[in-house]
């Protein structure tokens, strides 16, 4: 196994289940818009769990990145600066300390097939887990604010202006 995947774990499953898996993750990244977040981790866990919690978040970037963060702690929204990837940074695994509810790094990457098999090789290999029904899922739609007043005539909200 080379370093861009994660380490597998002794008891492998290979269902199609895990195939099933992998293609809902490609055609449900195709449909988020960008800054959108897709949570996946064990069916039934609360974000106040204090155990470690093996889990994968994907947020699409823009120009049709995605990034992958893995980790064994609950991850929150990260708040990033930008959602534009230098194309060197792609396709990388990173270990550094940028998020600090992320234990097993992240990657970058335009390739929607490349994120679905690594968060599947995740849960299938590194983790354990026997079937993707053991998983479950948040999805966060991005907020969009409103592009001027006048779009919400008549609304309760009002241009406020400085006295």
């Amino acid at each position: 196994m080379n370093d861009q995947q994660p380490e597998p774990h002794p008891h492998m499953s290979m269902d199609v289940d895990w195939a099933a898996m992998d293609k809902w993750l490609v055609e449900s990244m195709g449909n988020m818009p960008r800054a959108a977040i897709l949570d996946i981790g064990p069916a039934g866990a609360r974000g106040d769990d204090s155990e470690d919690v093996d889990c994968a978040q994907i947020q699409v970037l823009g120009s049709e990145t995605f990034l992958v963060r893995l980790s064994t702690t609950m991850m929150s929204t990260p708040l990033l600066s930008s959602y534009g990837v230098p194309r060197a940074a792609l396709d990388m695994w990173f270990y550094d300390d940028t998020f600090d509810d992320c234990t097993h790094g992240y990657l970058m990457s335009r390739s929607r097939r490349r994120i679905a098999e690594i968060v599947v090789a995740w849960f299938r290999d590194r983790c354990g887990f026997s079937a993707p029904d053991d998983l479950g899922c948040s999805y966060t739609e991005p907020v969009a604010l409103p592009r001027s007043a006048t779009t919400y005539e008549g609304s309760a909200s009002q241009r406020q202006g400085y006295p």
